[in-house]
């Protein structure tokens, strides 16, 4: 699951679009507890903590209230605090990710853990289309620049020639002007 995989692509839209639609019939829920638990082995601290705490946030208080029953005791969660769940959670993840199997092996914890391999699978497909966007758009920023550049360097050579043809008329007309001065 982490780091993003475009081979997996297919894999992170149907775990996107199951937390889209709240179906997380067929999954494997020993699958997606061995993604999340590479995400969370791999994943900055900073985007676990953000994603934990939102599917925490929405998700229902009776299955907070039993996650928090699940979670050894040195990580304690206090179920009406999503960010304090986020943060126990994330410091089990980085200290004990062996033990999301027994955290999340009660019956109505199960689809929570599919529910947030989804979240994860779709803030990283998010995230890739918006480094991949911004990449198509910087070289093709970098591209129309470069159209730009050449654009303007040939503007400016007609201007220089421009420039050159006007020298030279005004010079043959200061000529014509003297010989006609002259008789």
């Amino acid at each position: 699951m982490w780091p993003f995989d475009q081979n997996n692509q297919p894999m992170y839209q149907q775990y996107a679009q199951a937390y889209d639609t709240g179906n997380y019939n067929g999954f494997d829920h020993h699958q997606a507890l061995g993604y999340l638990q590479q995400f969370m082995q791999g994943a900055p601290p900073a985007m676990q903590q953000q994603l934990f705490e939102q599917h925490f946030a929405q998700m229902p208080y009776e299955q907070r209230v039993v996650l928090a029953q699940q979670m050894p005791p040195q990580y304690y969660m206090d179920p009406n605090n999503p960010g304090a769940m986020a943060q126990s959670f994330l410091r089990l993840g980085q200290e004990q990710p062996n033990m999301l199997q027994r955290v999340f092996s009660h019956p109505l914890l199960l689809a929570g853990a599919v529910g947030l391999t989804g979240l994860v699978a779709k803030h990283m497909l998010s995230h890739h289309q918006n480094a991949y966007g911004n990449q198509q758009y910087n070289y093709n920023q970098a591209s129309q620049v470069h159209y730009l550049q050449q654009e303007l360097n040939q503007e400016r050579r007609q201007e220089q020639e421009l420039r050159r043809e006007l020298r030279a008329e005004e010079r043959f007309e200061e000529r014509e002007r003297h010989r006609r001065d002259d008789y």
